[in-house]
């Protein structure tokens, strides 16, 4: 009876909608190619040599609803809702700086604070 139950709670929890979309680090991966900041475009290859081209608006691929905020010279911005503490939501800004060769660096910024980092308690004072 229990296993049945391990089971079943366990492919609720596989198969729940997500708070939080997927981190981010993924954009560590990633070449730029080519980055039109007057056309509003970038190309960019994936980890598999794979080419993809994002315009100012698209939604960005395997980050469920982070949208292309801003294309710059040597910058890519992007947005995306976030869940923080006791239920909030908030918005992450999500700003990938790449070099000429087109090798990246993420950095991600929250107006809330992340649910999945656990915050130390103060010591009790008794």
């Amino acid at each position: 009876m229990l296993q049945s139950l391990v089971v079943i709670v366990a492919a609720i929890v596989a198969t729940a909608p997500q708070e939080n979309p997927p981190d981010p680090t993924f954009l560590d991966t990633i070449k730029v190619v080519e980055s039109r900041p007057a056309e509003g475009e970038l190309t960019f290859e994936d980890a598999d040599g794979e080419p993809h081209t994002v315009r100012e608006g698209d939604v960005f691929e395997g980050m469920h609803g982070t949208r292309v905020k801003e294309i710059g010279r040597t910058t890519l911005i992007l947005t995306r809702v976030v869940a923080g503490a006791d239920g909030q939501k908030g918005e992450a800004l999500i700003v990938v700086r790449f070099d000429r060769s087109g090798k990246t660096k993420v950095r991600e910024y929250r107006t809330v604070p992340d649910v999945s980092v656990k915050t130390p308690r103060p010591p009790n004072d008794l």
